[in-house]
């Protein structure tokens, strides 16, 4: 977050409508990305509450936005090769596997490196 030009989104709940990208309400989740001629999704969480209700589409969606409006032709991000729910949220979201990085995790996992155009 302290880089220079890092995005930094964060979803709020909000009682009388669904998530919004806010300082009001609580925090429903969060993502960092770094632009670059690809850009990078550092990392994306929702809370467990809020899962499943649009917020990490919402957050995904708004920070390729702001990689696009920054110059970025492309974004790449990491994901565990046993992160099954990750890996089908990407792929519904147009990222498809371009590498995979051998023991990338400090538990020893692999990564799968994803990839999306931006044009």
């Amino acid at each position: 977050m302290r880089r220079r030009g890092a995005i930094t989104l964060i979803a709020a709940s909000d009682p009388e409508k669904s998530a919004t990208l806010s300082a009001n309400g609580e925090i429903a989740g969060f993502i960092v990305a770094h632009p670059g001629n690809t850009g990078h999704i550092v990392t994306i969480d929702v809370v467990a509450s809020a899962r499943r209700s649009g917020v990490g589409s919402l957050l995904l969606r708004a920070a390729e936005d702001r990689l696009r409006s920054a110059g970025s032709r492309a974004v790449a991000l990491e994901t565990a090769v046993d992160n099954v729910s990750a890996l089908a949220f990407y792929k519904r979201h147009g990222y498809s596997v371009v590498k995979t990085i051998p023991r990338y995790y400090s538990n020893g996992v692999d990564a799968l490196v994803l990839q999306k155009d931006l044009a």
